[in-house]
């Protein structure tokens, strides 16, 4: 079978041997009881972009300012996200450990069903995936409706008597949903050179957004950015309403296992993919922090922010700061493409861990949902 080209492997239903893998990636599917039928063609840098993009930590955490702000204020935020990303960071490596064991796609169901206790592997293993798999398919649109309601935010900040539609957000969310599951059906063989230009593209950003922002904006008071506690929402105390905005600062730092939904497309994976998950954990929780120090400083008068038609309190600051509609346009572009390639990530991890908990037979209907047509990856 040495004479075969890639189309023919293709056609047989077959991986070319370049993307089985290291013979330790061999070894822990012969392990894993499981056959290679999807190429290994992400590498270190690769996967390190395809968790940094996905969660887009700094992405989060604007666009979800309001919920921290009206709970929390400026001090929780920064507190809050000092003892979420310890907190998560604790829980990733203990993530990465068990993918550097068994780095399979199908992840924490499959590790249920290995470590948990004998009476109940079956019965915690199918519901853990059933609540990985519904998990990660309602984690597409929000990551779409994120992007597509800031594209209705910039029209109303470019067009003042511009009528805000939900519909209109929502077909935007169709749109953008659309696009990334197009991208990856037909266009799957590129998605490790999109994530590495992608992560690029993450990292210049935070940079072309904070650097106006620390030039321009007022400066607000050091004691007040870090002991100003809001409760916003009417809250019993302030302490309740704190932890009530941690919402944002944990939807910013959650989801970094979605590497591990890639295991069986990773080159020496058992080594690659715990080194790439706790990487892009420190990346994006730097990355996050400087971008949240940042607004807190130059945020201005939050309940002016807060009460902005665009509905989305970082478009305002961008705006108040530069005075400018093509600089507040430019800056929120970043946001927009970052946000949709978040998508594309997003239903590369979702069909991963639906076509793996497919196998073991887990869905109805597993037998469609568990093929894979190579037929795309020649694309």
């Amino acid at each position: 079978m040495t004479g075969l080209d890639d189309e023919e492997y293709a056609q047989k239903g077959l991986v070319e041997p370049r993307y089985m893998g290291t013979l330790a990636d061999r070894r822990d599917m012969n392990a894993l009881g499981r056959v290679q039928v999807l190429r290994r063609n992400f590498r270190f840098i690769s996967i390190v972009g395809f968790g940094c993009t996905l969660i887009c930590t700094w992405e989060v955490i604007l666009t979800l300012l309001a919920a921290g702000l009206t709970d929390g204020g400026t001090a929780g935020l920064i507190w809050g996200f000092i003892g979420v990303s310890i907190g998560f960071t604790l829980v990733y490596a203990s993530i990465a450990e068990m993918a550097s064991m068994a780095p399979t796609a199908g992840g924490q169901y499959h590790w249920v069903s290995e470590f948990a206790p004998k009476r109940g592997q079956k019965y915690l293993s199918y519901i853990t995936g059933w609540l990985s798999a519904m998990g990660w398919q309602c984690a597409i649109v929000s990551i779409a409706y994120l992007a597509g309601t800031i594209i209705q935010g910039l029209i109303v900040l470019n067009q003042p008597d511009y009528n805000f539609q939900r519909w209109h957000g929502t077909m935007l969310v169709i749109a953008i949903s659309t696009f990334s599951i197009l991208f990856n059906t037909f266009l799957a063989k590129n998605l490790p050179f999109v994530e590495g230009l992608i992560l690029i593209i993450h990292i210049v950003g935070v940079f072309a957004i904070i650097i106006p922002l620390w030039v321009l904006a007022p400066r607000n008071n050091a004691h007040a950015v870090f002991t100003t506690f809001n409760n916003g929402g009417g809250w019993d105390n302030p302490g309740t309403a704190t932890l009530v905005g941690l919402s944002t600062t944990i939807t910013s730092m959650l989801g970094y296992d979605c590497s591990v939904h890639m295991s069986e497309e990773i080159k020496d994976a058992s080594e690659t993919l715990p080194k790439a998950m706790m990487t892009s954990v420190a990346v994006n929780g730097v990355l996050g922090f400087t971008m949240l120090v940042t607004l807190c400083f130059t945020l201005g008068e939050v309940d002016a922010i807060l009460d902005t038609p665009t509905r989305f309190p970082f478009i305002q600051i961008f705006y108040n700061t530069t005075g400018s509609l093509a600089a507040t346009n430019a800056m929120t572009a970043v946001l927009v493409v970052t946000l949709t390639a978040s998508t594309i990530t997003e239903v590369a991890t979702a069909s991963r861990q639906l076509w793996s908990f497919a196998r073991d037979e887990g869905l109805p209907f597993s037998s469609f949902f568990a093929y894979v047509s190579h037929v795309f990856f020649l694309f």
